[in-house]
C-alpha cells in the first residue's frame, strides 16, 4: 500500500512538471506571435497613409482657411506712439554700437589717432602679428587687446543680446490688444446649448510699455557696465603684464653689464696671480660670481617668455607668438590727494554704478507690479442660443441670449495677497543691494588706500635709490676698482662693492615696476585714468 501511494505521488509530481513546461512552451508562442503581429502591424501603419476624418475637412480646415483669408484690418494707434519710442531706444543702441567707439567716457581713450591706426591694424592679423616682432608699446596692445579679446568681444555681444528685448516688449502689448476668441462654456442646466465664439479685446495701459521700455533701458546700460569693467581689467592686465616685461629686459641688462665689467675683473685677477701679486682664490671666487649672474640671466629669460605668453594669452593669441622688446614708458606720479580719489571712486567706480542701475531697475520693477496689479481693462461680447424644453409635450425655443463683458472699474476686481507680497519681496531686495553699495564702498576705500600705499612706498624707494643710494654705491665701486689695481684691497672686497650697485640698481628698477603696477592697480579701484605728471618732483 506504502508502494503504491509513494509511485502515485511521482507520477502527480511528473504530471505536473509537464504541463508546467507545456503552458511555458504555448506561452513562448503566443508571445512570439503576438509581437510578431505588432511588428507587422507597425511596419503596415509605416506603410500606410492615414487620412484625415471628415470632420477634419468640414470644420478643422474650413476654420484654418477663414483665419488665413481674414484681413489684419487697420493698424491701431492705441499705443503706436509709445511702440515707436520704445523701438527708437533700439535703433539708437545699434548705431551706437556701429559706431567707432560704441560706448562714450570708456576706462581707456580710443579716440586717438595713434590707437586708431593700431585698430586698423588689428582687421589684417598676419600684418599685426608681423609688427608685434618689432619694439612694441602699449597702445599697440591695448589696441589690438581692444579689437581681439574674446572676453571683450563677448560683453560687447551681450549689449546686442539685451537690445534685442525692446521689440520683444512691444510685440507682447501687440498681442494683448489684439481681438481674441474664446470659447466659454456655458452651462444652462437645461436643453442643448447652442453657443458662439466670444470676441474680446484688452486694452493695455500705455504707461506699462514705457516701463518696460525704461526697464530693458536699464538692462542696457548695466550690460554697457559690464563691457566697462571687461575693457578695464583687460587695460589693467595688459599694463601689469607690460610693466613686468620692462622690468625683466631692464634687469636682464644690468646683470649681463655686471658681467662683462666680471669678466675684466677676472682677467685682472689672472693677469696678477701670474706676476705674483694675487691669489688663485680670487679667481676662483670671480668665477663662481660670474657662474651665479649667469644663472639669473637664464632665470630671467625664462621669467620673459612667461609674460610674453600671458600678453599673447591676452591678445587671443597663440602663446608661442614672438613679441618684440618694450619700449620704455614715461615716468609719471598722480596730482591727486588720498581724500579726491576717495570721493572719485565712489563716483567713477564701474561696479558701483552697476549696482545703483540695478536698484534703479528693481525700482521700475515695483512701479510697474503696481500698475499691474489690476488687470488691464477687456471688452467682449459673446451670444448663445438656448433651446430649453418647456415640458415634455410642447417644445419651446428660446430667445437669442447675449452677454456682454467688461472691466473697466479697477475696485471691482479682485485683490491677490500673492501680487502685494511680490511687491514687498522686490522692496526688500532693494534695501539689500542698498546695503550691497556701501560694502563696495567700504572695501573700494581699502583698496584705494592699499594701492595709494604701496604706490607712495614705492616712489620713496625710488628717490631713495636714484638721490643717495645709487650715486654713493658707484662712487665706492670706482674707488673699490682703483684700490684693487693698486693692491689697495684684495678682490673679494672689490665683489662686495660690485654686488651691492647690483643690487642697489635691480632693487631700483623693482621699485619703479611696483610703483607702476600700484598706479594701474589705483586706476584700475578707482574706476577712471588719473591726472598725471612728472615722477620725480626737484
Amino acid at each position: 500500500m506504502i508502494y503504491v501511494l509513494h509511485s502515485r505521488h511521482k507520477l502527480q509530481g511528473l504530471f505536473t512538471s509537464v504541463t508546467l513546461f507545456t503552458t511555458l512552451i504555448i506561452l513562448t508562442i503566443l508571445v512570439g506571435g503576438c509581437v510578431n503581429r505588432q511588428l507587422e502591424t507597425y511596419q503596415e501603419l509605416r506603410s500606410t497613409e492615414i487620412q484625415p476624418p471628415a470632420y477634419y475637412y468640414t470644420e478643422v480646415k474650413k476654420e484654418i482657411a477663414n483665419t488665413e483669408n481674414e484681413s489684419t484690418g487697420e493698424p491701431d494707434p492705441f499705443l503706436s506712439e509709445i511702440e515707436e519710442k520704445v523701438l527708437k531706444y533700439q535703433k539708437q543702441w545699434q548705431t551706437q554700437l556701429k559706431s567707432e567707439i560704441p560706448i562714450p567716457n570708456l576706462f581707456y581713450d580710443l579716440s586717438t589717432d595713434t590707437v586708431k591706426t593700431y585698430r586698423q591694424l588689428a582687421a589684417s592679423p598676419e600684418e599685426a602679428k608681423t609688427r608685434l616682432t618689432q619694439p612694441i608699446v602699449l597702445e599697440l596692445l591695448i589696441a589690438l587687446g581692444y579689437e581681439w579679446n574674446p572676453g571683450l568681444k563677448s560683453a560687447h555681444e551681450k549689449i546686442r543680446a539685451v537690445l534685442e528685448q525692446y521689440p520683444q516688449a512691444a510685440y507682447l502689448e501687440n498681442v494683448l490688444r489684439q481681438y481674441n476668441a474664446f470659447t466659454k462654456q456655458l452651462d444652462t442646466k437645461v436643453g442643448p446649448m447652442r453657443h458662439k465664439e466670444m470676441m474680446a479685446m484688452k486694452f493695455p495701459f500705455p504707461d506699462t510699455l514705457t516701463l518696460k521700455g525704461q526697464i530693458i533701458t536699464e538692462d542696457v546700460l548695466i550690460a554697457q557696465k559690464e563691457f566697462e569693467i571687461a575693457l578695464r581689467d583687460l587695460v589693467t592686465e595688459i599694463k601689469l603684464a607690460y610693466y613686468d616685461y620692462l622690468f625683466i629686459l631692464e634687469a636682464t641688462r644690468i646683470n649681463e653689464e655686471n658681467q662683462k665689467l666680471l669678466e675684466q675683473m677676472i682677467a685682472i685677477a689672472q693677469t696678477k696671480f701670474r706676476v705674483g701679486q694675487g691669489k688663485y682664490s680670487n679667481v676662483i671666487m670671480a668665477q663662481v660670481e660670474l657662474s651665479k649672474l649667469a644663472e639669473v640671466i637664464i632665470t630671467l629669460e625664462q621669467q620673459r617668455e612667461t609674460i610674453i605668453a600671458r600678453l599673447n594669452t591676452l591678445l587671443n593669441a597663440s602663446a608661442d607668438l614672438p613679441l618684440g622688446p618694450p619700449v620704455p614708458i614715461e615716468e609719471e606720479r598722480i596730482t591727486l590727494t588720498l581724500a579726491d580719489l576717495y570721493k572719485l571712486a565712489v563716483e567713477k567706480r564701474q561696479e558701483i554704478q552697476k549696482q545703483k542701475l540695478a536698484i534703479s531697475k528693481m525700482s521700475l520693477m515695483v512701479e510697474m507690479a503696481k500698475q499691474m496689479t489690476y488687470p488691464d481693462p477687456t471688452l467682449g461680447a459673446s451670444y448663445f442660443e438656448n433651446r430649453a424644453i418647456a415640458d415634455l409635450k410642447h417644445r419651446k425655443k428660446m430667445p437669442m441670449t447675449f452677454s456682454t463683458q467688461r472691466t473697466l472699474n479697477p475696485a471691482n476686481t479682485a485683490w491677490f495677497g500673492h501680487r502685494n507680497s511680490y511687491i514687498h519681496e522686490i522692496n526688500v531686495k532693494i534695501e539689500v543691494m542698498a546695503h550691497k553699495i556701501e560694502e563696495l564702498e567700504s572695501n573700494l576705500r581699502f583698496v584705494v588706500k592699499k594701492h595709494h600705499f604701496g604706490m607712495e612706498t614705492a616712489n620713496r624707494s625710488i628717490r631713495l635709490y636714484r638721490q643717495t643710494l645709487l650715486p654713493q654705491a658707484q662712487q665706492a665701486l670706482e674707488a673699490a676698482n682703483t684700490a684693487y689695481q693698486a693692491a689697495q684691497i684684495d678682490f673679494l672686497s672689490f665683489l662686495d662693492v660690485q654686488r651691492t650697485l647690483l643690487n642697489l640698481r635691480i632693487e631700483e628698477q623693482r621699485a619703479l615696476r611696483d610703483y607702476r603696477q600700484h598706479l594701474a592697480q589705483l586706476e584700475q579701484a578707482v574706476g577712471t585714468l588719473l591726472p598725471k605728471q612728472s615722477l620725480i618732483q626737484e
